[in-house]
């Protein structure tokens, strides 16, 4: 086969279309696909630049794309706080978010549009209850017991404030 690198580069690039189908017959999912067949073309990449002869590319290319997906992933190094591949930080109140208002929902109807206002809108007991034309001891208790079910909901102590989890939402 031609050493010149050019010419090496022109024939992976051809060999691509067929390696990325094989590679998605192989893998579980395509993002995985695209990782064996770019990891393959590295391979040999790197193999032809080292001076290495080979006879026959496209079934070399191949081969080497098989080989790879039926060895397990290694890793390579230990895992960090530095290496580590990491969600945006606003991610969890995000999933926090998700589960206080799953767990709202699924108050009764008058607790839970009283517990959304407060929330929402930082409303005093005296504002719900002339919102919702309740005596205010009426809110006072409607708030506690959907408190007290939020934390039964969320595996929360009884020493946790369900407060904490509401600021997250806003």
């Amino acid at each position: 086969m031609n050493t010149d690198p050019r010419k090496h580069s022109c024939d992976l690039i051809r060999l691509m279309p067929a390696l990325i189908r094989l590679a998605r017959i192989l893998a579980p999912r395509p993002d995985l696909a695209e990782d064996m067949a770019q990891d393959a073309l590295l391979r040999v990449w790197a193999r032809l630049q080292n001076g290495h002869e080979i006879d026959d590319l496209r079934p070399y290319l191949m081969t080497t794309l098989r080989n790879a997906s039926t060895k397990p992933v290694t890793q390579d190094q230990e895992l960090t706080d530095q290496n580590t591949p990491s969600h945006d930080a606003e991610i969890w109140p995000r999933f926090a978010c998700a589960d206080v208002s799953s767990a709202i929902s699924h108050l009764p109807d008058d607790q839970a549009d009283l517990l959304r206002l407060l929330a929402l809108h930082g409303a005093t007991y005296a504002e719900l209850a002339a919102a919702f034309d309740l005596p205010i001891g009426t809110v006072m208790s409607r708030l506690s017991r959907a408190r007290a079910q939020l934390r039964r909901d969320l595996s929360l102590p009884k020493t946790c404030a369900v407060e904490t989890l509401l600021e997250v939402t806003r």
